[in-house]
């Protein structure tokens, strides 16, 4: 810095002033590069959130119509899932709760015994006092002859003295930190048992709206229809996902996609070898055949398959037969486009991976995650359930690209 200085004087007023202006200048740039790309960040952020709320409200928008019946099926199975969801979060809090007890009462009980010991301290203190109160401080001084040796006495007493108040300030901190602890075990008991108790309330609610929804199969099940009714009812199910693929490649065309997040190999369970990237960090397209299936289960029907009892009616995606409540991931990373019931789907989570790819989870018994959320590759996004009317649990699982159904075992390793 001094050589530069230097350097500068030498120059003269008018070539020095010309210097520290582009030093000045070179100075000032990153800062105004800082402030323009954070201006830029702000802007995309709010074109997405701006981009998610119009696909929010087209979706409020795209009702499909379902009779009586279904209709207070598709309620039924909604508050299933939402009280199941709560349910599970309530268990969480439980569990974290509960965790926290433990560390609490560790805590007061370390306190304890640090109380003890601070106790013993002072006590081994006071003895000591006892013991030489026959010769007191004034005492003490007074019958030292030598000057040296009566400061020296005179520095001893200070040091027992300031002992003795730093470990009874010790003592009294450690009563407040104890009843601190106490207090805070006291809360947190009242909240675990506040979260028992609205546990126990959802549970009974969620048995209530089972014993409803079984109701309503039975009568769904139990009208009597030909074989073109059910036809006509499928051909109406898949018009129903059709139709909501379209607007939602319509919605999402401008909607931007960030970088995939890094994928979550422990709900993956893929083993790579070193230096090999995951499927989930590559884009969705050169991941093809490499993402796990989304749940582990027995293929009950595969794509192109036959459907039902009419040779017409085809699979355009997976059933995968698993019990109910089994966690349901993300085979890549992606955003939520779509969670809620549809007619044939149940409760349906659809995620967009970009570039047109389309992933669909359907007949779940609980949905995780909210349109506009962005999940991770193997990330939890719903459970198996049995909503939309189907008497099994079991998932339904598909890929799209621009509305066209894709074989999903072309893309998902059947183990792995």
């Amino acid at each position: 810095m001094e050589w530069l200085l230097t350097r500068v004087r030498l120059m003269g007023r008018p070539l020095a002033a010309a210097v520290f202006s582009a030093l000045l200048l070179c100075v000032a740039l990153p800062a105004h590069a800082q402030q323009t790309d954070s201006r830029a960040a702000r802007a995309d952020l709010e074109k997405t959130q701006a981009d998610i709320q119009r696909l929010k409200d087209m979706l409020k928008g795209l009702e499909t119509e379902v009779s009586g019946l279904e209709s207070e099926l598709k309620e039924s199975e909604t508050d299933i899932g939402r009280l199941k969801r709560e349910s599970s979060e309530l268990e969480q809090q439980i569990r974290d709760g509960e965790t926290r007890l433990l560390d609490l009462r560790d805590q007061a009980k370390a306190l304890q015994a640090s109380l003890a010991a601070q106790q013993e301290q002072i006590a081994q203190q006071v003895r000591a006092a006892y013991m030489a109160g026959q010769q007191g401080y004034l005492k003490v001084l007074l019958n030292q002859d030598d000057p040296a040796r009566m400061a020296r006495m005179m520095r001893y007493y200070e040091y027992v003295g300031q002992a003795r108040v730093e470990e009874i300030n010790r003592f009294n901190d450690t009563l407040k930190q104890i009843q601190l602890a106490s207090a805070e075990i006291v809360r947190e008991q009242a909240a675990l048992q506040s979260a028992r108790e609205d546990l126990a309330v959802r549970e009974v609610a969620v048995k209530a709206q089972q014993q409803k929804r079984t109701q309503l199969l039975a009568s769904l099940q139990g009208r009597s229809r030909s074989q073109a009714e059910k036809l006509s009812a499928r051909e109406a199910e898949r018009a129903a996902l059709n139709k909501l693929i379209k607007k939602l490649d319509e919605a999402i065309t401008s909607l931007a996609m960030p970088s995939p997040p890094p994928a979550s190999t422990a709900n993956q369970g893929v083993i790579q070898t070193p230096g090999q990237p995951t499927a989930g960090n590559l884009a969705f397209a050169q991941a093809r055949g490499k993402m796990p299936l989304p749940v582990r289960g027995r293929i009950a029907s595969r794509y192109g398959s036959q459907r039902g009892g009419d040779s017409r009616l085809k699979w355009d995606g997976l059933l995968i037969a698993a019990p109910v409540g089994t966690q349901v991931n993300a085979i890549h990373g992606g955003r939520v486009v779509f969670a809620d019931w549809l007619r044939g789907s149940g409760l349906l989570l659809i995620l967009d991976h970009g570039n047109g790819y389309l992933s669909l989870y359907g007949h779940n018994q609980t949905l995780l995650r909210d349109v506009g959320a962005m999940v991770r590759p193997g990330e939890p996004i719903s459970t198996v359930g049995n909503s939309g009317g189907i008497s099994e649990p079991s998932l339904y699982f598909a890929i799209r690209h621009k509305g066209q159904a894709l074989d999903p075992l072309a893309w998902c390793m059947l183990s792995g």
